[in-house]
């Protein structure tokens, strides 16, 4: 039996990769978001070596900034370049670099125009750019890519049982209608932990007067927390027969993770949510778990690769995969255009504070 129903919902299922293996190899480097490379790539070449930092408030790209050093052993240049599409990091044989005899007799270095027309032809062309001599601006451009890292994230955890197979089920479902099975999904997750007077993560769940419900499912991992939205643990009141108030919160998260026990497919197109990007079907299998990913068409590729057979255990290292694949599902998403805008206008924000505040 199918385990999704793909048709007409604009989703596609993630294929198995044979070669692929749950393992924590490279766990930390593939978790890494694009500022933490970019904080470890400026530390490793700028931070604390004198270099030069540029800054343009106004350009066809936005508020930029443009940094470069000299690596004098090597003789070459690195050169970061900041917008609101991201940081794009060079390295340019600086031999190749014009420089006019006149700058060369007066010790002087070949300026920033000479250096990112060897760099990337054609970006800054007739761009004015202000050398920012403040000491500083380092900090602040690594705080700004300190702020863009994101540390939390909230995953749906929906349930469909015997001869259930669509997004109306997973909402309608009660915790007493669970199985026990669930139950020890829930505690492979995470904790179940109280909701009132909770300090963590909150996820915009009520902390204060449990009109969210009473408990959750929380879990720190690799220095992230997870606050996970469990749909049978959310209000329900039958009379609502649209479940407003678990379709506000599993509706507005990017993953859904749904423990499927039921021998129908599980609809896609029932997925009502443009939010919803990447469904995990969960799956009891022997002593351990079946998975299943679908995106929607938008998404990216992602690691880690689900292996084939996709069926991890209940132990810590097949835990860790779940969650790492989860994470980085999500980061996927963020390429979306829906999310890359909400992103880049973050980062533009970012990057006119820094521009405003430095060459004023």
């Amino acid at each position: 039996m199918a385990k999704f129903d793909c048709e007409n919902s604009g989703f596609y299922e993630v294929k198995t990769t044979p070669t692929a293996r749950i393992t924590l190899t490279g766990v930390q480097e593939s978790l890494l978001q694009e500022a933490e490379k970019n904080i470890i790539w400026y530390r490793e070449h700028f931070f604390g070596r004198e270099h030069q930092n540029y800054l343009a408030l106004e350009s066809p790209y936005g508020p930029l900034s443009v940094s470069v050093v000299e690596d004098c052993h090597e003789n070459n240049m690195f050169v970061i370049i900041r917008t609101s599409q991201g940081s794009e990091f060079v390295v340019v044989n600086a031999m190749k670099i014009h420089n006019p005899w006149f700058r060369k007799c007066l010790s002087l270095p070949p300026t920033i125009h000479a250096i990112m027309k060897q760099a990337k032809p054609g970006f800054l062309a007739n761009m004015k750019l202000s050398l920012c001599k403040s000491p500083m601006l380092p900090s602040a451009l690594l705080e700004s890519e300190e702020r863009q890292i994101i540390r939390s994230y909230k995953f749906g955890v929906c349930y469909i049982g015997p001869g259930q197979s669509n997004e109306d089920d997973m909402f309608s479902t009660t915790l007493e209608q669970t199985s026990p099975a669930f139950s020890g999904f829930l505690n492979f997750l995470g904790e179940t932990v109280p909701l009132k007077n909770w300090k963590g993560y909150r996820a915009g769940l009520d902390v204060t007067s449990d009109n969210t419900g009473v408990n959750s499912v929380y879990t720190s991992w690799q220095n992230y927390e997870i606050m996970f939205h469990v749909a049978p643990m959310l209000p329900y009141n039958e009379r609502d027969t649209q479940c407003l108030e678990r379709k506000r919160h599993i509706g507005n998260d990017i993953v859904v993770i749904v423990f499927h026990e039921s021998d129908e497919p599980f609809q896609l197109s029932s997925i009502s949510s443009n939010r919803n990007h990447i469904i995990c079907l969960v799956k009891p299998h022997n002593e351990g778990y079946k998975i299943s990913l679908a995106c929607r068409k938008d998404v990216p590729a992602f690691q880690p690769e689900l292996p084939e057979p996709a069926v991890i255990s209940k132990d810590a290292t097949s835990r860790d995969f779940l969650l790492h694949i989860l994470i980085n599902a999500e980061r996927a998403s963020y390429k979306v255009p829906v999310f890359a805008t909400q992103i880049s206008r973050t980062r533009s924000v970012l990057l006119y504070d820094i521009t405003e505040r430095f060459t004023s």
